[in-house]
């Protein structure tokens, strides 16, 4: 019998735990203490309006829940997690303990399809910044070593993490090592994205009109530099914000430990792709195609 997918995100923070509180009465000196054990406080989004399934969402991936004036939620009882803390009583070392402890949950996160060598890093850090600032949730690649698995095989971790994410940002743009041609392992993985129908963003620094057979008819975010990429990551999920983002408290703390993540654009660290190098200076700004 084959064991449970285990995933292990290190960072931002070592685990997320629900606040069940009414928005004017945040116990923020409370957020702060789990903000100063690396643990991230999280919650419904502000304004939206009430959906038992979104919250249901981002229960799923808590590993605890607390109570700060708030009822609980009818009809969401098999879904809350099993470690719960009562400001009013409970023991905060003993609540963080056993958050930290807690394996059995998949925190939510985004998962990145596209280039991975050295030279578009600053491109995989501007749409890190951009979810993670925007959604709330990690985004993670097979190889960035925020993550661990029970899982040996690449091929299968890749599976898994694309199976098991919130959403997924796949970026098409072409490298010197392929510059021809679509990247096959890359064509697979977006498949795989739509068969287990994992919201999708699709982008690419190169205006292509037919990037693969089967996504030809899917909208495509171009863009030529980070800064572009960065603030069309950031338009993509706030469009689909309700669907895969949640409110993360500590954001809002006037010096957090776990902050909201920022994007600075550093033109020396441009990635310039083989098809984007005969524009001569022509700007593309970000758009959909």
């Amino acid at each position: 019998m084959t064991a449970p997918f285990e995933l292990d995100i290190s960072e931002p923070g070592r685990a997320d735990v629900f606040l069940a509180a009414p928005a004017d009465a945040v116990p923020w000196p409370l957020v702060e203490e789990l903000d100063r054990a690396a643990i991230r406080v999280v919650t419904d989004l502000a304004g939206a309006p009430a959906d038992p399934a979104r919250v249901r969402r981002i229960l799923r991936g808590c590993a605890g829940v607390v109570w700060a004036g708030a009822p609980r939620p009818a009809g969401l009882d098999d879904w809350l997690p099993p470690v719960q803390l009562d400001p009013r009583g409970g023991v905060l070392a003993d609540f963080c303990a056993a958050v930290l402890g807690e394996r059995a949950r998949i925190r939510p996160y985004a998962f990145f399809i596209g280039r991975l060598e050295r030279d578009f890093r600053h491109a995989r850090e501007a749409i890190r910044a951009a979810v993670e600032a925007e959604a709330g949730v990690p985004c993670l690649w097979i190889d960035d070593g925020r993550h661990a698995t029970n899982v040996e095989s690449v091929r299968e971790q890749t599976r898994l993490l694309i199976k098991h994410a919130s959403f997924v940002i796949a970026d098409l743009t072409l490298g010197v090592e392929s510059p021809e041609r679509e990247n096959p392992s890359r064509a697979h993985e977006i498949g795989m994205a739509i068969a287990y129908e994992r919201p999708l963003m699709l982008c690419s620094q190169e205006p292509r009109r037919y990037p693969y057979f089967s996504i030809g008819d899917m909208q495509m975010m171009f863009w030529l530099t980070e800064d572009e990429l960065e603030a069309g990551v950031r338009e993509w999920v706030g469009v689909n914000r309700r669907l895969v983002g949640l409110q993360v408290l500590n954001y809002r703390l006037p010096a957090p430990i776990l902050a909201r993540p920022t994007f600075t654009y550093d033109p020396g660290q441009r990635y310039v792709g083989p098809k984007t190098r005969g524009a001569r200076g022509r700007r593309l700004r970000a758009r959909w195609g």
